[in-house]
């Protein structure tokens, strides 16, 4: 009994000693120190990033958690002020909304509350646990959007979820009906073999129909443009088309969605 007690023990110390030199090996990584230079920096300036909005605040701000946006926000980020920043996503986000400030079909915008409404009642993120949104942008017949969408950790090793991700709303004549569609699983690509009644046809996607439309076989000529792309919630609620990404907001994806949208409509 002694003997097994020193080996649990001995386990133990063991498990311990690693731990921490773990610990100081990643706190003395390259990466490490370069985050450290970015805070550092970051922290010299008058404004920071919010790393889930991309939002500019101020230090004050920061710490009462309480912020409006900037009146600088719609401002081109200079590659020196990239460089600031402190993580890859972080970077990642004012690269995207660079690409939204300089493009001249992109307006900047404040949602008004029928604008904001669509949003609010679309099944899309109805779906999370909550949302925000920042950065508004109005675009010929749409809106886009940088909403964050929340899941809450439904046990004990999984953390909270909340990402900034693309939401762009188009307004499409003659077209009625609500449907939601997400990427099937695999279990869903296996019954679908057997028998696929989804109303609308998206290789893929599966189909969720909240109100018949009496002209399905237009909107399924509208999602044949759809029909090879992945990573994406649809949405058709009468003469609104919701497109939004599941993960991190990108230049790639709005030039993406972008193209899509202008050959529907």
């Amino acid at each position: 009994m002694i003997t097994f007690l020193y080996i649990i023990g001995g386990i133990g110390a063991i498990f311990f000693i690693y731990y921490f030199i773990s610990i100081y090996i990643q706190s003395n990584s390259v990466e490490h120190k370069e985050y450290k230079r970015k805070l550092k920096e970051s922290l010299a300036d008058e404004f920071i990033i919010d790393p889930e909005t991309g939002t500019k605040i101020t230090l004050e701000e920061a710490e009462s958690g309480h912020w409006v946006a900037h009146d600088n926000e719609f401002r081109t980020i200079s590659e020196t002020e990239l460089e600031k920043l402190l993580t890859e996503d972080e970077k990642q986000i004012e690269i995207a909304l660079n690409y939204l400030r300089e493009n001249k079909d992109y307006r900047k915008t404040e949602l008004t509350d029928e604008e904001f409404d669509v949003f609010d009642n679309s099944k899309t993120l109805n779906n999370y646990d909550d949302w925000s949104y920042s950065n508004p942008f109005s675009f010929d017949n749409g809106i886009v959007i940088l909403p964050a969408p929340e899941l809450h950790g439904m046990t004990y090793y999984q953390d909270d979820y909340k990402e900034s991700h693309l939401m762009f709303w188009k307004k499409i004549k003659n077209i009625n009906g609500h449907y939601y569609l997400r990427e099937k699983s695999t279990a869903e690509k296996v019954f679908d073999k057997f028998r696929n009644d989804d109303d609308l046809q998206l290789e893929n996607y599966e189909c969720f129909t909240i109100k018949k439309s009496f002209d399905l076989i237009l909107i399924n000529k509208l999602l044949e443009k759809f029909e090879s792309q992945k990573g994406l919630e649809i949405e058709i609620n009468n003469d609104n088309l919701l497109v939004k990404t599941l993960k991190l907001t990108s230049i790639e994806d709005i030039k993406r969605i972008e193209k899509l949208l202008k050959n529907v409509g």
